[in-house]
C-alpha cells in the first residue's frame, strides 16, 4: 500500500525521534480513555482507527471504523477506512449499512 493511501496521522502522533514509540502508546492510551468515557466521540474514534491502521492493527482499526459508521453512516472517512482494512485483512467487501 502506498503512502498516499494511508490515513494522515494527527500531528501529535507523527514520529519525532527516539521516544516516538512512547508517544504513540500514550496517545493510544489517551484515546482509549476518552472513548471509555464517551464511546460516541467520533473524532477520537477516527483518530484511533487511523493510528491503528498505521500500526497495522487492521482488525482493531476495522472495529473502530465500524463504530464510527454506527454513529454516522454517511462518514466517507470511515467508509474508506473500512474498505482499506477489509482489503488488508482479506475480508470480502460488503455493505456496511
Amino acid at each position: 500500500m502506498s503512502a498516499e493511501q494511508m490515513p494522515e496521522l494527527p500531528p501529535a502522533c507523527k514520529a519525532s525521534g527516539e521516544d516516538s514509540g512512547e508517544d504513540w502508546v500514550a496517545r493510544l492510551t489517551r484515546l482509549q480513555e476518552l472513548l471509555t468515557a464517551c464511546p460516541t466521540d467520533i473524532l477520537s474514534r477516527c483518530e484511533l482507527a487511523a493510528i491503528l491502521e498505521r500500526l497495522e492493527q487492521n482488525e482493531e482499526a476495522l472495529f473502530n471504523w465500524k463504530a464510527v459508521l454506527a454513529c454516522d453512516p454517511n462518514s466517507l472517512k470511515a467508509r474508506e477506512g473500512v474498505v482499506r482494512c477489509r482489503q488488508r485483512t482479506g475480508r470480502p467487501l460488503q455493505s456496511t449499512l
